[in-house]
């Protein structure tokens, strides 16, 4: 039970309110729920059929269903098989992984043994500002 106290100090029981028991304020005569209410506060009609009556009646109103994604292709039903899938171990699973990995070969990596002389600014595509090593033979002699 969720009791809230007022600024004037009053207590309200929130699960009471929300419970629909209580009228509701304006010129309706409906409690919280909706359900429209008579001069003794019995309910006369329920507010799921009160708005079922209107969509009946009214020829305005829509109860068509549609995508927003578009029309749907049409998609062949998929034939069914006897087939079970198969189980795999953990011990299987590393096997595999293993024996896929067996042929590869490293890639080479080569190190470069020259050291660089000073560094450039080049700025990317993308804004983005690099710095790139130059090495004594990238100079080349305007002779």
């Amino acid at each position: 039970m969720v009791q809230r106290r007022t600024n004037n100090g009053q207590i309200i029981d929130m699960d009471s309110i929300i419970g629909g028991d209580e009228l509701a304020v304006g010129n309706m005569n409906v409690n919280a729920r909706g359900d429209v209410l008579g001069s003794n506060g019995e309910i006369i009609q329920k507010a799921e059929d009160r708005v079922r009556a209107y969509y009946q009646d009214n020829p305005n109103s829509s109860t068509a269903t549609t995508s927003t994604k578009g029309a749907m292709p049409d998609v062949e039903p998929q034939a069914t098989s006897d087939m079970q899938p198969e189980v795999k171990t953990a011990k299987a699973k590393k096997t595999e992984a293993d024996q896929s990995v067996m042929g590869q070969s490293e890639p080479v990596v080569e190190e470069e043994t020259r050291e660089p002389v000073s560094y450039k600014e080049v700025e990317l595509p993308n804004g983005d500002i690099q710095m790139v090593p130059v090495y004594e033979d990238d100079w080349e002699d305007d002779a």
